[in-house]
């Protein structure tokens, strides 16, 4: 039996060899059992992990959480403390890492202190303190990126201390940090928007802030499952005025004690999603037990202009404490797109103990937008966001740390897999398939291997540059919108204003180029459905205040793979020919047309604008003559129609094997 099982290997390694890496898996595959386990239970994880939601990749506009001032001695005990105001049961602990993606491997749980306790007490001084989690006898692991989750016996007190007895080196001596700092009383999160102390602090907004650690801004994101929402959530009406009051109305039917307040921000993946659909600047939150509001029993006024900003994608959770059968939202300042004003919401949420008693109740607003579907002041508390199904925080984390969990367990498995392979290579070296076989599959393998090393790395740097735009330059831009926003509303100069204004618009236009590039670069988004979806994008943003008509022929499209060539240049050709509406038309009205077949894709742009001289325009600037050198670089076609006066019709066609 042994005899005809070297021989199979034998015959398959002849026809195989040039395969080279795949050959030696398959050869691996045969001869251990184990392997086989491997690969089983590494598709299972693979099954799994598609069910389970991620955290967030990088943080939000360099918001990376509290750090710690330097500290000379690496075992001088340093603390955070939380005031929750009040006496809270706590059953659950999270301590979120700091995790930044710009430093590579060293930024996932940087800063997480070595070793650490955490205390629970009603004296400030922590006098009467319960030790609840001691970890000061030996080095914590660093968690990378995943939660440090605690279940504890319920324990009541006002205050939670964390405690760093052993530092983080850094190159100034040592200091900890921290994400956020979560203490669950069931389904909520006391310590949202509380008080914060700290024995020491390195505030350097808007990357490091103390009030970071309980701002509920973090990699979590909002506590959702993987069920695709039915619905978008609620998009307001266009104003022409930033200033126009918006308002909603939630009757919960009768009075309840109010614990929390959870506002969800729209979040999509899809690229159509942007502008409008965006988080209020200023807004008001009112309790009241008639529906008049006459008896205000708690109002909350808040703008996105201040430490906090706006939402990375998270909720914002207010705690009013009083009773109310009637929760009103006032839009005070709304986002802007361009010449046109709203705001949007994916859910509200309202906790009295631990039940959201807004569920499935009336929702009424002053008025709502007809344009999409999906939207609909109903869909607030429909129980899903903008993306997935809504669950409760406990349930999110469990379903995350499981992730974690697998994700540690694949990584193990790739490597005992990579061990079978290479036993593999070894066993064919010494075994009895002849010096002449080893040196042609030596070969091929080799060959292989390093077109797959080449490939790999090619990918790897792709990706690299597309994170470091992302998160390095993205985030700092992001950083630099907040300050100027926060510059314009704190300054009394009418010059400084302006200045800032300026720069806000500067770092908005470089961000959406950054948006663009990383688009084109990134290895997860090349196929035909993205490339319109970012085609859509670009219509809605350049040309959001004038009306718009976008066309795909004919839908449903069926998806195919792109090259990075044709996505540049069929999509720069389609921003250029839409920026030139914008800038030179004066048109009220355009028509975008895209057309897809067996082999070409072509665009069709007409504006009823103010039209011009083809010849001339061509010869005055750079515009249309980039269309032409973008067709002729896909081996396509521009054709530009126009005169004054009677608007202009720009075909763009492209073969899609370019």
């Amino acid at each position: 039996m042994a005899k005809w099982m070297v021989m199979a290997v034998l015959v398959m390694w002849g026809s195989a060899a040039a395969r080279g890496a795949e050959a030696l898996e398959s050869l691996a595959r045969v001869l251990s059992p184990e392997m086989r386990r491997i690969e089983a239970r590494a598709t299972e994880i693979g099954t799994e992990l598609g069910n389970l939601p991620q955290l967030r990749p990088e943080p939000f506009a360099s918001r990376y959480g509290y750090r710690s001032g330097n500290i000379e001695r690496q075992d001088d005990p340093q603390w955070v403390q939380l005031d929750l105001l009040k006496s809270e049961s706590i059953d659950r602990i999270v301590a979120m890492p700091v995790h930044i993606p710009t430093i590579g491997k060293r930024g996932a749980g940087y800063g997480f202190p070595l070793r650490f306790r955490i205390e629970i007490a009603d004296d400030p001084e922590m006098r009467d303190a319960v030790t609840v989690v001691d970890r000061t006898a030996e080095d914590f692991e660093n968690p990378g990126r995943y939660p440090v989750d605690f279940r504890l016996e319920p324990v009541k007190g006002r205050y939670v201390r964390f405690t760093s007895t052993k530092h983080f080196p850094a190159e100034e001596g040592f200091m900890w940090a921290l994400e956020e700092l979560i203490a669950l009383s069931g389904n909520r999160n006391p310590a949202i928007g509380k008080r914060v102390l700290t024995s020491s602090n390195f505030d350097r907004f808007p990357n490091w802030a103390s009030v970071r650690i309980q701002d509920g801004q973090s990699a979590l994101g909002m506590p959702e499952t993987t069920e695709p929402s039915p619905t978008s959530g609620y998009l307001s009406a266009v104003a022409d005025n930033p200033r126009v009051e918006k308002w909603l109305i939630l009757d919960l039917g009768q009075e309840f004690p109010i614990d929390e307040i959870r506002l969800l921000p729209v979040e999509s993946d899809r690229f159509e999603h942007h502008g409008l659909k965006a988080f209020p600047r200023a807004y008001e939150v009112e309790c009241a037990t008639d529906r008049g509001f006459a008896e205000i029993t708690w109002r909350h006024r808040s703008t996105t202009n201040n430490q906090v900003g706006y939402p990375g994608g998270c909720a914002v959770t207010l705690t009013p404490g009083k009773m109310a059968r009637f929760i009103r939202l006032k839009a005070t300042e709304l986002w802007s797109e361009g010449l046109r004003y709203g705001y949007a919401l994916s859910e509200i949420q309202v906790y009295s103990g631990n039940e959201n008693v807004a569920s499935g109740k009336s929702v009424v607003a002053s008025d709502s937008s007809e344009e999409e579907e999906g939207w609909s002041p109903g869909a607030l508390v429909d129980g899903f966001t903008s993306r997935y199904r809504i669950i409760e925080l406990p349930d999110y984390l469990d379903l995350i740390g499981r992730r974690g969990e697998l994700e540690i367990e694949a990584a193990d498995l790739a490597r005992r897999k990579e061990g079978k392979i290479r036993m593999a290579g070894a066993a064919l070296a010494y075994g009895g398939g002849g010096f002449g076989l080893f040196l042609v599959v030596g070969w091929g393998w080799a060959v292989a291997r390093q077109r797959i090393l080449r490939e790999k790395a090619v990918a790897q740097l792709r990706d690299q540059i597309a994170r470091d735009l992302h998160d390095d330059i993205g985030s700092n831009l992001g950083g630099i919108v907040l300050l100027s926003e926060i510059g314009n509303a704190h300054s009394t100069d009418p010059q400084a204003r302006e200045d800032f204004r300026v720069i806000k618009e500067a770092a908005d236009q470089a961000s959406a180029s950054m948006r663009d590039i990383v688009w084109l670069i990134g290895r997860g988004q090349t196929g035909l459905r993205d490339q319109l979806a970012m085609m859509r994008q670009s219509v809605q943003l350049i040309l959001g205040d004038r009306e718009v008509s976008v066309s795909v022929e004919p839908e449903p499209i069926r998806d195919r793979s792109l090259s990075l060539l044709f996505r540049r240049h069929v999509l720069f050709a389609f921003k250029e020919t839409l920026n030139n509406i914008r800038k030179h038309s004066d048109a009220a009205k355009v028509e975008v047309v895209i057309r897809i077949d067996a082999s070409c894709l072509t665009f069709t742009v007409r504006d009823n604008g103010a039209g011009f001289d083809p010849v001339a325009a061509e010869q005055s600037g750079h515009g249309l003559a980039n269309l032409r050198r973008r067709a002729i670089r896909l081996g396509g076609t521009v054709r530009i129609e126009s005169s004054p006066g009677e608007g202009s019709v720009v075909t763009f066609s492209a073969p899609l094997k370019s």
